[in-house]
């Protein structure tokens, strides 16, 4: 069953990690995208981004290029210059005489651009000059709030007049052009006065307008009519048929003269003829003004007169009926496809998101977005082609935003360097398969498995960290090859994963993890250097009738991968009871000896070193206790590995040697004529510590006792670690006077070659050859070997753990000078040390 779930993997191994990436990453874009894409389509519809629209049009409107001025339009313009002399309004005659003396020079057409209801009887040349086939007039229907209608002059008939209606947006900026307006219903339509003279330019081609409800048709030119939500519009007001205009220019739409350059034929004749001319006024003070959009300072430097802007749109119309439409007709995309082109920018800008982690990457990558959107934007209203820009603006850093939230929110759960998920989803994954477990009736087990990668540390300090990252993706990429499809694997810790099988017996799961581990095992090469991984693995298995918390399940697969990795790397272990009792015991242990010290919980005992010589006392080798008051003495081979994890191995080392400097000074001062050593233990950190040799000198200094009379155990597997750092520090406390010693000699690794380099005083046998050595002829050739080994290199030799007389006299025999054991004493207090040291003799 394994084999064949594991084989149908082998397909998909490539894709394992990666469509799950691109699982989460779809989903992430397209959701957050669509959110945003449906947020703001609403929010158009009640008109709200309106104005960021018209305000991004206006920008980059500005941005472009002024024409040249339109070569078939002529302004003749009613200055403030003409109004000091000519008044106003302008009398009947006075406009005869301009009148007469613009068709003296053919023009084409003459717009009428100025209100004249109302007519003198008695000024007949006026009346004849607008009787003019070619001059167009115009007319107000009502649409000022303060003027109301205002007819046309009375001989002006219906084909020759054009309506003025300037249609401004909610924030008085003039941008669309009302050209037609009329229905199927309507008697009589109405044209716009520009549209009148476009007509009459064209008068030759005999232009046929048409409508229907969606454009205007003026010959074989159709112009699509606005709608309440075209472009960036969502609320106007879209009645008759609109256009957005066209600015030919901020500054000159076409040539101007002014009334009196006419009137004393100070102009060129020849813009004149042919030409669209233009009379209207253009003198500030008459308040015929509008603002466009370049007025965006509403300072009035960039508002236009009536008449300038009727010219503005004569313009554009005549390149429309030229059939220049590129240059002339705004185009906006149709309303079903900007939704497309707002998700399209919002999909961008969250994949950028998505992408780039670093903030300063993500702010560079967002804004760079940003700026190539703007350039489409401007390069489209370069070609009239109006693309809506606040709202997919906001879209990008709305979407953006949204991606950046899902991703801390799957950041959280997820791990950021092998994109599994993190410890309190797959407790979520076990939640679910627990609650799958009770729907089928507990018919099958479900199996947590914590897994641990065996000397980790060792890789990230001689390699480096991207080394040991590294190796864990090597790592993460062969569990994926391996893992059947329904397993769920989950990174809980720095090397630590956690898998989830489900619907599988414990035969089959041993089988696969046996087989699993060595698919780990294998070597592969890191940066020309050979590496294998191997792994310690616990797991439990849920039993029927019983309920489960998943965080219990995950902790107890802990427990179960710690008694693995204890009793050797590449296995696996089942979680049984007692290792939730021993793992519970060692955190209550750990809880107390972290108080131990500050309660002064320990104390030292002294075992007696004698000499063989002359059965006195030596010296002693001071021994850590530690008494609870509740529990009695806690043995120190349980504590003192538990204080050498928790680092409380270095002030409790300080103390030991501080204490036992000062018990020798107590003794020195009650037996001045004995000479008394005392031997400390050091543990493998305390060694390793840089202020190591400064904290004893500083210790010997406060309690004013000779280096000479204190010996350093040191076990031979910590010395052969570093050689040349163990050598440089031993000398520094010989330098102190004090002696050295080698503790338990025989059980580590110890190279020859390089004992006889440390400047060691004694050498200790371990007590492990001392008790077997009456019995077994090999320890104790082994015994006389050590102590023969430790005489040629120069030192003094002590044996440990002597019990019987037997082992006495053997190590007499082999010339061993001093011996400690429960023959002579085991370790006493302070108290029972110092009666002991009253006494004469304690062997003879």
């Amino acid at each position: 069953m394994v084999h064949s779930s594991r084989g149908s993997q082998s397909l998909q191994r490539f894709p394992r990690r990666w469509s799950h990436l691109i699982r989460i990453l779809g989903r992430t874009l397209l959701i957050s995208s669509l959110l945003t894409t449906t947020t703001l389509t609403v929010i158009k519809q009640f008109g709200l981004l309106e104005p960021l629209e018209l305000l991004s049009y206006d920008a980059l409107t500005q941005r472009q290029s002024d024409r040249p001025p339109d070569p078939r339009l002529l302004i003749v313009g009613i200055t403030e210059a003409d109004l000091q002399q000519y008044g106003w309004p302008l009398s009947d005659e006075t406009l005869a005489v301009i009148l007469n003396k613009l068709q003296t020079h053919n023009p084409r057409v003459i717009g009428f651009d100025l209100y004249r209801s109302a007519i003198a009887t008695d000024s007949r040349v006026l009346l004849a000059e607008l009787e003019a086939q070619n001059l167009i007039a115009i007319m107000n229907v009502g649409s000022d709030a303060f003027e109301g209608e205002v007819p046309p002059p009375p001989t002006v008939p219906w084909d020759r007049i054009g309506f003025n209606d300037m249609v401004i947006d909610g924030d008085g900026t003039l941008r669309r052009s009302l050209l037609f307006v009329g229905s199927e219903a309507t008697e009589r339509p109405f044209y716009s006065f520009p549209l009148r003279i476009a007509l009459a330019y064209f008068a030759e081609q005999d232009l046929q307008v048409q409508f229907d409800a969606h454009s205007l048709l003026i010959g074989e030119q159709k112009i699509p009519a606005l709608t309440s939500y075209s472009g960036g519009y969502q609320t106007i007001d879209a009645s008759g048929y609109q256009t957005l205009l066209r600015y030919r220019s901020r500054h000159t739409v076409a040539h101007q003269v002014s009334i009196t350059q006419v009137l004393n034929d100070r102009f060129d004749p020849r813009l004149v003829e042919g030409k669209i001319v233009l009379l209207g006024t253009t003198a500030p003070s008459l308040k015929d003004q509008f603002y466009t959009p370049y007025s965006a300072n509403r300072g009035g430097e960039f508002s236009m007169s009536g008449v300038v802007i009727h010219a503005q749109i004569i313009s554009q119309l005549l390149d429309i009926l030229s059939h220049d439409h590129r240059n002339a007709l705004y185009r906006s995309l149709p309303s079903w496809s900007e939704p497309l082109w707002l998700l399209l920018w919002s999909l961008l800008a969250s994949s950028v998101a998505w992408v780039l982690r670093r903030p300063i990457f993500f702010g560079l990558g967002l804004g760079s977005t940003l700026v190539i959107f703007w350039c489409v934007g401007s390069f489209g209203i370069g070609q009239y082609i109006w693309l809506p820009l606040a709202e997919p603006t906001l879209g990008m850093i709305i979407a953006s935003g949204l991606v950046i939230t899902q991703k801390l929110l799957y950041r959280s759960t997820h791990d950021w360097l092998t994109d599994l998920p993190g410890r309190e989803m797959f407790i979520g994954y076990i939640r679910r398969a627990l609650q799958g477990r009770l729907v089928n009736d507990g018919n099958h087990p479900v199996v947590v498995a914590f897994l641990d990668i065996d000397r980790f540390k060792l890789i990230n300090q001689s390699l480096g960290h991207t080394a040991g990252d590294r190796v864990l993706l090597k790592l993460v990429q062969r569990l994926q090859n391996s893992l059947p499809a329904t397993t769920q694997l989950a990174r809980v810790g720095g090397d630590e994963f956690a898998l989830l099988f489900e619907r599988m017996s414990q035969t089959a799961i041993d089988e696969f993890l046996d087989q699993l581990q060595q698919d780990l095992a294998r070597p592969f090469t890191l940066d020309q250097q050979r590496l294998a991984i191997t792994t310690s693995i616990g797991l439990v298995l849920t039993q029927p009738g019983r309920t489960y918390p998943p965080d219990h399940l995950l902790r107890d697969a802990h427990t179960a991968m710690y008694r693995a990795k204890a009793l050797g790397a590449t296995r696996h272990e089942v979680f049984a009871s007692g290792m939730l009792t021993e793992a519970t015991h060692r955190l209550n242990l750990e809880s107390a000896l972290l108080d131990a010290l500050a309660n002064q919980e320990f104390i030292l005992y002294y075992q007696p070193i004698i000499s063989f010589q002359t059965g006195q006392i030596n010296g002693f080798e001071a021994l850590i206790r530690w008494r609870q008051q509740d529990n009695g003495f806690i043995s120190p081979a349980e504590f003192i590995p538990v204080a050498e994890e928790t680092g409380l191995i270095m002030p409790l080392g300080t103390w030991v040697f501080q204490s036992a400097c000062h018990q020798l000074k107590l003794w020195q001062h009650q037996f001045p004529d004995d000479s008394i050593s005392i031997s400390v233990n050091l543990s493998r950190r305390q060694f390793q510590q840089m202020e190591l040799v400064e904290k004893i000198e500083q210790a010997l200094t406060d309690s004013n006792i000779a280096g000479c009379c204190i010996r350093l155990e040191v076990t031979e597997s910590m010395v052969m670690e570093n050689p040349d750092d163990t050598i440089k520090t031993m000398m520094q406390l010989k330098a102190l006077g004090i002696q050295l010693s080698i503790d338990d000699f025989g059980t580590g690794y110890s190279s020859l070659s390089l004992l006889h380099r440390f400047p060691m005083d004694l050498l200790k046998v371990d007590k492990s050859f001392v008790g077997r050595m009456d019995h077994s002829d090999e320890d104790r050739e082994i015994v006389h070997t050590i102590i023969a080994l430790g005489h040629k290199l120069g030192m003094s030799i002590v044996a440990e753990g002597i019990e019987r007389h037997s082992q006495l006299a053997i190590l007499q025999d082999a010339q061993c000078e001093y011996g400690q054991g429960y023959l002579f004493s085991g370790p006493l207090s302070s108290q029972k040390a110092t009666e002991l040291l009253s006494k004469p003799s304690i062997w003879c």
